[in-house]
């Protein structure tokens, strides 16, 4: 058995989508551990494409991407489990329907306006199921710089402004490099966010995240190991700049997503509450529903949404010392 990339070569029917796949420079992604499901529109697919059209994506990178991309989803799905679903996330960003009132007739469900003619295909990283149709994501809705989509304008705008963090983020994210606070540079050399491991009382391992200007702006929560800790870290780098917002409060704001449209497959969010009248929190859920980050307390919604802004800022280039080998 084959991962991904490796099926679809010695299939033999997908001979564009592997061209494609080529291009956009995503072999090293459907080759990595995954796992993904791949709804694949085979050869005959693509030929239903007007003339010219796969030429045309061959020559526009960001927009071959989000195409390519939009068929992927993570996780390692049958067709019996795709087919109890209404919808689902793609990596490109941007959700696909899920017919299964074909499903629940014994035939296999529908992706958008495509069928499924083959099932279950199983790899060594993920599954894929074959289609007979080029599947289009929305390109209003889709950044024509990175080729990430979104659901609503304000998130595409907000995420133009962000300098397009949510597709760095989604990136093959590299192991996180931990420096011993012995080796950390003088306070007046260091630039850019910082992570600190600590201990605390108990004996377990606690973080915090620094803004450039030393202000803590999240911490965590506390992890019975130093490996668990690191890997909180680097799960706040990846989910931090492609996080929704959803507002929990009563009061007047200018967050661009106030709502978190809840789906089968949860995007990371960060949730902003208030306990209080004037007292504002925000926590950082990860796509599994964790909690992985809490502010500080807050006097303002406004003051909430730019230590969320800062948390999106600093988090994914930030260096990460630790304190507990000293």
């Amino acid at each position: 058995m084959g991962d991904i990339v490796d099926t679809a070569v010695a299939a033999g029917s997908f001979k564009t989508l592997v061209a494609a796949v080529q291009a956009a420079g995503l072999v090293e992604t459907l080759k990595g551990t995954g796992p993904f499901t791949v709804f694949a529109p085979d050869d005959e697919a693509f030929a239903r494409l007007p003339q010219g059209a796969v030429d045309d994506l061959l020559k526009n990178l960001p927009q071959l991407k989000a195409v390519l991309k939009y068929h992927v989803i993570t996780g390692k799905l049958t067709v019996d489990e795709i087919g109890q679903m209404k919808s689902a996330k793609t990596v490109q960003g941007q959700e696909v329907r899920i017919d299964n009132h074909w499903w629940h007739l014994h035939m296999n469900p529908k992706i958008n306006d495509a069928n499924i003619t083959s099932k279950d295909i199983v790899t060594d990283n993920g599954m894929i199921h074959v289609l007979n149709r080029v599947l289009m994501p929305n390109m209003e809705l889709t950044c024509p710089v990175c080729g990430m989509g979104f659901m609503k304008t304000d998130a595409l705008n907000y995420h133009t402004e962000m300098g397009h963090a949510a597709e760095k983020a989604q990136e093959l994210t590299p192991p996180v490099e931990v420096i011993p606070a012995v080796e950390m540079p003088a306070a007046a050399e260091v630039t850019g966010g910082l992570f600190e491991i600590i201990c605390d009382v108990a004996g377990n391992y606690r973080f915090h995240l620094k803004a450039a200007n030393g202000q803590i702006i999240a911490v965590s929560q506390s992890y019975g190991t130093r490996e668990a800790a690191i890997k909180g870290i680097a799960s706040i780098k990846k989910n931090a700049p492609i996080a929704n917002i959803a507002d929990f409060t009563t009061v007047g704001g200018t967050m661009p997503e106030l709502r978190h449209e809840t789906g089968i497959v949860q995007d990371p969010v960060f949730e902003v509450q208030s306990s209080t009248v004037d007292r504002f929190r925000f926590h950082l859920k990860a796509a599994n529903g964790q909690i992985i980050a809490v502010s500080q307390s807050y006097l303002t919604r406004q003051s909430a949404e730019k230590g969320i802004a800062s948390v999106k800022k600093n988090a994914p280039t930030a260096k990460v010392v630790d304190h507990t080998t000293m």
